[in-house]
């Protein structure tokens, strides 16, 4: 097959608006969000990691708008400069959302266009992923999804013991237990097993 019938096509961002092919859960599990904006803040394009920030409020709707005011304000004075010529560098900015969180916004010129690309860091969001792919992944029973959640928050297993409403030896229990399907051994590389966590390709 010759090379060049095995490149993809380039998408035209400007124009696209046919909805993108569903993936399946697997897939779609851990989604960065991504949008496509032009210099009014209009949006051409968002993945599904995007659409699930509306919530939040978060580019709901066709223009990529927040209740962030100094957000807001920063990202447009960059639109601004990088319109005029005088701003090629990219962006990264603080967001917070609706619910209080803290989000990094990473933003890029497209070159050549008058677009620019916005891409979401959402720890928070992350973590939750992680902890969703390690029970399955790990077999972890639901009591032992809870404790693990709980030692990630930082608590030691009397406490959690406590939130939990088990014994501290019960505790202990289920943490040996964690450590064993999660191949650790202390729950300072429990914590960092689950933050670094890479979904084993199946």
């Amino acid at each position: 097959m010759p090379l060049h019938s095995q490149m993809p096509l380039a998408m035209d961002l400007s124009l696209s608006s046919a909805p993108l092919p569903a993936p399946d859960a697997q897939a779609e599990r851990g989604v960065k969000p991504l949008f496509v904006i032009d210099g009014e803040l209009r949006v051409h394009f968002n993945n599904r990691g995007a659409s699930a920030l509306a919530q939040e409020g978060i580019g709901a709707g066709d223009r990529f708008v927040t209740r962030d005011k100094t957000f807001s304000a920063r990202l447009q004075s960059w639109l601004r400069r990088c319109r005029a010529g005088s701003d090629g560098d990219g962006l990264r900015l603080a967001l917070e959302t609706e619910s209080g969180r803290q989000v990094s916004v990473d933003a890029v010129h497209l070159a050549g266009t008058e677009l620019f690309i916005l891409t979401v860091d959402d720890p928070h969001r992350t973590l939750d992923g992680n902890l969703a792919r390690i029970v399955e992944d790990c077999g972890l029973t639901p009591m032992e999804a809870r404790m693990l959640r709980l030692i990630v928050e930082g608590l030691d297993t009397v406490i959690a013991a406590s939130r939990l409403g088990i014994a501290p030896t019960t505790a202990r229990t289920h943490l040996q237990r964690l450590f064993a399907k999660t191949g650790t051994a202390r729950q300072s590389e429990l914590v960092r097993f689950v933050a670094t966590y890479v979904e084993e390709l199946r």
